[in-house]
């Protein structure tokens, strides 16, 4: 685990694991996310559609898409 100090300007320095793990550079973007309590640091996707696709997958992976619609339809 690693640990950071937050400086007066609320700064606080990504330590290099952290930053080899997501790939980060200098002046890059990161995005931070919360979740049930706890902040979790993304790098900045460079395409949000490209980062989306296939997000929710799991929700229809036991459905028929032709199906769904057509009832929908009615």
């Amino acid at each position: 685990m690693d640990t950071a100090k937050v400086s007066s300007k609320y700064q606080i320095v990504i330590p290099k694991k952290a930053r080899e793990l997501l790939a980060i550079d200098e002046g890059d973007k990161v995005v931070f996310d919360y979740r049930d309590g706890l902040v979790v640091l993304l790098p900045k996707p460079r395409d949000f559609v490209e980062f989306s696709r296939g997000l929710g997958a799991e929700v229809w992976k036991d459905s028929d898409a032709g199906e769904y619609v057509e009832e929908e339809r009615q």
